[in-house]
């Protein structure tokens, strides 16, 4: 079945992480405690089934781990994580060819999305990629983060796609390609080499060998 939509996470896959990681420096040296705690909530997150309730889930596990109220926490996520921590993307550039390829695929008529488990319509905007894609999910709207199905179910449901014919572009093994293909999708796993007995359909460096796939396959 050919490919007719293609699915990008964000984070890492999009623009470089070490860069990210690099310019948030001295946020992180700032908040350590909180980015800290904020990590341990998220690991912990993706392991709870079923979540009621997402938003009030996250803040009750932050509020616990800080000592503070979950106004406080929820308040925290929104001003910090959020917000400052992203305002770093302003200097955080793409992947080398991202845009191109992107560009590329939507002239052959396939569907595009981007799906993060961060804020997701800001941050694209932020990357200078407003516009080029049909739909922007914020994978916690679906209640859970990759990789539950729901998120990857939601990306299908917006561009009008069977999993089978979507093709799901990340770099975390785990989260990103193991999800996707657990859900029925292909995957595109971006990494320089493959891990051991990988299930993604590619595994790729350069996006111009990324794009050279879709355009055999779609």
């Amino acid at each position: 079945m050919p490919i007719r939509a293609v699915g990008f996470d964000v984070d890492g896959t999009l623009y470089p992480n070490r860069v990210m990681y690099l310019r948030s420096f001295g946020f992180v040296a700032r908040r350590l405690r909180l980015m800290r705690a904020y990590a341990a909530v998220r690991r912990e997150i993706r392991r709870i089934r079923p979540i009621e309730d997402f938003d009030a889930l996250e803040a009750e596990l932050l509020a616990k781990r800080l000592r503070v109220s979950e106004e406080l926490a929820r308040e925290r996520i929104e001003r910090e994580i959020y917000g400052v921590w992203e305002s770093v993307l302003d200097r955080v550039p793409l992947y080398a060819g991202v845009r191109d390829c992107v560009e590329r695929i939507r002239a052959r008529g396939l569907r595009l999305a981007v799906s993060s488990d961060f804020p997701v319509r800001a941050k694209i905007q932020r990357l200078g990629l407003g516009g080029l894609f049909d739909c922007e999910l914020w994978t916690q709207e679906s209640g859970y983060l990759k990789p539950h199905p729901e998120p990857f179910d939601a990306l299908c449901r917006c561009l009008g796609t069977d999993p089978s014919e979507t093709l799901y572009v990340g770099n975390s093994y785990h989260y990103d390609i193991m999800g996707a293909k657990a859900f029925g999708m292909r995957a595109a796993h971006i990494a320089r080499h493959a891990p051991a007995g990988s299930v993604a359909d590619l595994t790729f460096s350069d996006y111009d060998d990324l794009c050279d796939y879709v355009s055999r396959n779609a």
